[in-house]
């Protein structure tokens, strides 16, 4: 009798492992994915990890696999793409078998399309100005979101803007397009208002307040007077200094001569500069004025920015003696 009931649940039990185990030749995950592989992670880990990107069905089966492979002694520090539908073994096996075939790239907030060719070529081997002809050639300033991703050392132009392009439109939400509606400003300029809040400010905690002082020169028909635009007009965004013939340069792009947004984003922002131009502060300021240590000073009136200037001039003069 009682043997019997052994035999049952033994039976039971290896029908379930079957199941488990025929199943997870059908991997949940719908394409491939990248899976960091770190050596000092337990099995355990590893199989639980596997499970949460749905590159597995179960853990069970996995944990069983892991220790008869002797997979984790075997295991290095590296990064492998993991396709879907590949099963319990054939994810295992290549684990096992890894190999580096691919590298990380960190793109910063406010970079434009220029600059990110040139980070990017610096680690892979693509064609910069074929990346920027692609880029621009797609209007994709400005939505190429800054990000840190990890590439095929093959990867082409082409693929990498996709990459790009289909992260910011990941990170773009419904309840961000319902905002933009609620104020009554088109997605694109809202981009375009915080590809300039990304280049001008420096403190993270500045972002909004930035967002509401060009928001309060629109309505007032005011010129933005951004100076990051005008570098970008000019084409040296790495300028430090401005000057009467740079403020003067005749371009759609340059905020000093004309009204209104420049006519596309001047670099790509960050998804905070994003919600910055979404969510800013509730101000009245005008004018604002970098203080030399990364902070500004905010003004209501005119008169008050002059006497911020004046302030943050003596003070550099101070320093000087």
């Amino acid at each position: 009798m009682w043997l019997k009931k052994i035999i049952v649940a033994i039976s039971v039990f290896f029908i379930i492992f079957i199941i488990f185990f025929c199943l997870d030749f059908i991997s949940t995950a719908e394409q491939g994915a990248l899976f960091v592989v770190r050596k000092e992670r337990c099995f355990l880990t590893i199989a639980t990890r596997l499970k949460e990107r749905n590159l597995i069905f179960s853990k069970k089966p996995s944990l069983f696999f892991i220790k008869f492979m002797n997979l984790q002694s075997k295991l290095k520090t590296d990064i492998c793409k993991l396709f879907d539908k590949n099963g319990i073994l054939k994810t295992l096996k290549q684990l096992k078998n890894n190999s580096r075939n691919f590298i990380r790239i960190t793109i910063p907030e406010g970079n434009n399309i220029k600059q990110t060719a040139s980070i990017i070529a610096e680690k892979v081997k693509i064609n910069k100005e074929k990346f920027i002809r692609i880029a621009n050639d797609r209007n994709l300033e400005g939505y190429l979101m800054p990000e840190t991703y990890f590439v095929s050392l093959s990867v082409s132009e082409e693929e990498l803007i996709d990459m790009m392009h289909n992260e910011f439109n990941k990170k773009i939400t419904y309840d961000m397009y319902e905002r933009a509606k609620e104020l009554n400003v088109p997605f694109k300029d809202i981009v375009n208002m915080a590809s300039i809040i990304e280049k001008e400010a420096v403190k993270p905690e500045e972002r909004s307040i930035i967002a509401a002082v060009f928001y309060n020169r629109l309505k007032k028909n005011m010129r933005l007077q951004s100076c990051a635009t005008v570098l970008y007009a000019i084409g040296d965004v790495t300028k430090k200094k401005l000057f009467l013939k740079d403020i003067k340069f005749k371009s759609q792009y340059n905020t000093y001569l004309h009204f209104g947004l420049p006519p596309g984003p001047i670099s790509n922002p960050g998804i905070e500069s994003i919600k910055a131009a979404l969510y800013p502060t509730d101000s009245d300021a005008l004018y604002f004025v970098s203080s030399g240590d990364g902070k500004h000073f905010f003004a209501k009136t005119f008169s008050k920015h002059v006497k911020n200037k004046q302030t943050i001039n003596n003070r550099k003069y101070r320093n000087l003696i």
